[in-house]
Formats: structure tokens, C-alpha cells, sequence
């Protein structure tokens, strides 16, 4: 492959500059295994005997897809610093995972939940897990660990705000006006080769705030209310054995949005949730 051009590194630097925040990259740790109370993929979800559990239009409990024990990993804000965060899916198979997006209007296929302290290591007896449903209900397929890694990322070419942005920056650099087309059809294929690689974080891409990258293209409704990443879950494989550890659908990535006021308010109440593939 022939190196970039100058014009394509400098705009891309342009971008990383303007673009470049800190983010959370979540670690599926195969070694450890998670207690009630930590941070982790599948498994029983730690939950309070006084408290309602989630459950979905059909009143059957919905399956904890991924919590965060907010303290535990070391989570600044504008997330919770304490307490925990979790995601419920339900387990519709006509709801395909519970998502948002064509096929639950209402959003009520998942559900998004805040408990503001951990009182002891309780759960629900009756929640279900990875362990105890079809498998092709739920794109986790075993309990994890996860290992948190504050770092910097930068907008990559999948995000809905891209073109805009880099057409603004050739504006400035070129003084020409191309606003009208598609970042990729400004460059050759090396250059954009280079922008894929480089502009955005590497797979697998799970994550908290940050920039979504998707396997196809923008799958939010509303990318000015829904501006905050708070999850991307991305498929994975086992570096041991191969085996699937988390699949959605070919190679894809489920993704929860919510609007920054709200998540300084504490209000999960109006998230967005879907998922793509390849």
C-alpha cells in the first residue's frame, strides 16, 4: 500500500486535533470471574430485594446484557462516579435483542438502569442469564470481567458529524467548496484507506463516551439529542479458544445513545438503543 498524502495526513490530523476526547475502553477479561457486584457482561445482575425488577410488554424479566460497577471502574464524570449502570434486553425473539430501532417504536425491548448505591450483593432470583437462554437471544454469549482504560480517540468516518467536518476542514486548507459530496469520494483509495485506519479506535470497539463506530453507516434517529456514546458493545472473539463471546448478528455492534443534560441529570429514562452488522 502506498503511503497517504500530505493533504489527506493533514487533514486527518486536523480532524484528531479538533475531535480528540477521552473515553473509556472496556476489556472483556476472560480470566477473571465476576462477582454479583462488579463490572461484566452477562451473568446474574447484581439487584436490590426492595426493587422492582425490569421486564418487558409481555411482563417476562428482561436479561442483563452488561453492568457497570461505577466506582469500581473508576469512572469520572460527566458519568456516575458511583453506584451502578446496567442494561437490560428483553428476550422477544421478535424484538431482536430488544432494539430500539425499527423494530420497537416504543423502546420497549430494553431497558437502561441507575441504582445510586450497592447495598450488599443481592440479585434477582429469577433473572435470567447467558447460561439459561437460546443463545440466539442475546448477543452475549458468557459472563465477563470488565477491564477499564481511560485514553484518548478521535472522530472517526463513520460518525454522522464527519462529512461536515471534513469538508469544513478542506475548506479551510484548500478554499474549495465540495460540501456537496462524500468525504471518500475527495480522496483516492490509499487515502482513504488511511482514514479508516487511523481516525477512530481499533476493534474490538467497546467503549463508553467516545465516538460510535459502526459496520455500516449514522444509525441514530437524532444525532443532536442522542449526543453522548454512553455503551458500544462490538462483537468478539475468544483469543483462547475462538469460540464467540459476544455476536451481533455478522460482526456487529450494539449501541446505547443519550442526551449529555441527561446524563448529568441522572435521567436514563430517554435513551436510544440499536445495533448493526455487516
Amino acid at each position: 500500500m502506498e503511503q497517504a498524502s500530505e493533504r489527506a495526513m493533514r487533514i486527518a490530523e486536523e480532524i484528531t486535533r479538533r475531535t480528540s476526547t477521552e473515553h473509556y475502553r472496556l476489556v472483556l477479561n476472560e480470566e477473571r470471574q465476576p462477582a454479583i457486584t462488579d463490572s461484566k457482561i452477562g451473568g446474574k445482575p447484581y439487584w436490590p430485594a426492595d426493587k422492582e425488577y425490569p421486564t418487558d410488554a409481555d411482563g417476562n424479566p428482561m436479561l442483563m446484557l452488561m453492568q457497570i460497577n461505577c466506582a469500581q471502574a473508576g469512572l469520572q464524570a460527566p458519568l456516575p462516579e458511583q453506584g451502578m449502570l446496567q442494561w437490560f434486553i428483553s428476550l422477544n425473539p421478535d424484538k431482536m435483542y430488544g432494539c430500539q430501532g425499527n423494530f420497537d417504536e416504543d423502546g420497549e425491548g430494553f431497558r437502561i438502569v441507575y441504582h445510586e448505591s450497592i447495598e450488599g450483593d443481592t440479585t434477582y432470583p429469577d433473572a435470567p442469564a447467558h447460561d439459561t437462554v437460546d443463545e440466539m437471544l442475546t448477543p452475549v454469549k458468557r459472563e465477563f470481567a470488565i477491564d477499564f482504560v481511560p485514553e484518548q480517540t478521535a472522530m472517526g468516518v463513520s460518525d454522522g458529524h464527519f462529512n461536515d467536518l471534513f469538508f469544513e476542514i478542506v475548506k479551510e486548507i484548500t478554499g474549495e467548496d465540495h460540501s456537496d459530496k462524500m468525504w471518500y469520494s475527495y480522496l483516492d483509495n490509499d487515502d482513504c484507506l488511511y482514514f479508516e485506519k487511523n481516525l477512530g479506535m481499533k476493534r474490538p470497539h467497546h467503549q463508553m463516551l467516545g465516538y460510535p463506530v459502526y459496520s455500516q453507516e449514522e444509525a441514530r434517529r437524532d444525532i443532536q439529542f442522542h449526543d453522548t456514546l454512553l455503551f458500544q458493545l462490538d462483537s468478539q472473539f475468544s483469543t483462547v479458544d475462538r469460540s464467540e463471546l459476544v455476536m451481533w448478528g455478522d460482526m456487529g455492534s450494539g449501541f446505547i445513545f443519550i442526551n449529555r443534560d441527561d446524563l448529568a441529570n441522572r435521567d436514563f429514562s430517554r435513551t436510544y438503543y440499536t445495533w448493526d452488522c455487516g
